[in-house]
């Protein structure tokens, strides 16, 4: 996975000091960044069409006399992009605010430490996990259907088949589990040898069992610390 991030930022060493807790929490996620700097409002204009291809936009409300705004900026990105995550860096609240009128997904102020600004971006990078939808392809007995990731609660082995549960109901599918996960992003965590779930739909585990949307199904103990972990590690917890 690639997440591509703009910043726009007119203050030099304020710029670099972003850049570098950028590039830090990508590494520690072992996410691969594709991070473009701005130090004007004008270069940043003449991307133009480019903000499609970015997934998470930071920028400095507060921008030179003479320039836009990073809320005036913000409008102009989001005419060629209307998923990306938006996030402002400000020393004033009040401005901040004003963000929500372009579905900032929050703001950081300054000064900020790198455990207040990884924090953001996790809330951030939850926002870019739902819009960058993986959809995989069921082959099942009534025909095929083309499902998003988010709408999948959990997979289960029964026979030699797999019943898919999700939000349009269960699939049965003829395939392994082990293929199956092959397929299916890092938001997904086996708790059993034959179940899969879905961590972003997890309620919570207890004992032996999971509980996702309501449904109870099987932790073993052998894979139970492991679960856990990824549980934490999705929701931010470490």
């Amino acid at each position: 996975m690639k997440i591509n991030v703009a910043l726009l930022e007119d203050e030099q060493s304020e710029r670099e000091q972003t850049e570098s807790m950028l590039r830090r929490f990508f590494a520690e996620l072992n996410i691969e960044v594709g991070l473009t700097c701005f130090s004007d409002a004008e270069s940043f204009l003449s991307n133009g069409s480019g903000f499609k291809d970015f997934q998470l936009l930071l920028m400095d409300i507060i921008l030179p006399d003479g320039q836009p705004n990073g809320v005036e900026l913000a409008r102009e990105v989001r005419k060629v992009n209307r998923d990306i995550a938006i996030m402002f860096i400000t020393k004033t609240v009040q401005f901040a605010i004003n963000g929500y009128e372009v579905d900032a997904v929050d703001y950081v102020l300054k000064p900020f430490t790198y455990e207040d600004f990884a924090l953001k971006l996790k809330k951030a990078m939850r926002y870019i996990m739902l819009h960058l939808e993986k959809f995989i392809v069921l082959n099942h007995k009534e025909g095929v259907t083309r499902i998003g990731e988010s709408r999948i609660y959990y997979i289960e082995v029964m026979l030699h088949y797999l019943i898919v549960h999700t939000a349009k109901g269960d699939f049965t599918v003829r395939g392994s589990i082990k293929d199956m996960e092959k397929l299916l992003s890092k938001s997904f965590c086996r708790c059993a040898n034959s179940f899969i779930v879905n961590l972003r739909h997890v309620d919570g585990v207890r004992d032996n069992e999971v509980i996702v949307r309501g449904a109870s199904v099987p932790v073993t103990k052998s894979r139970r610390a492991a679960f856990i972990n990824a549980l934490n590690s999705y929701n931010g917890v470490m």
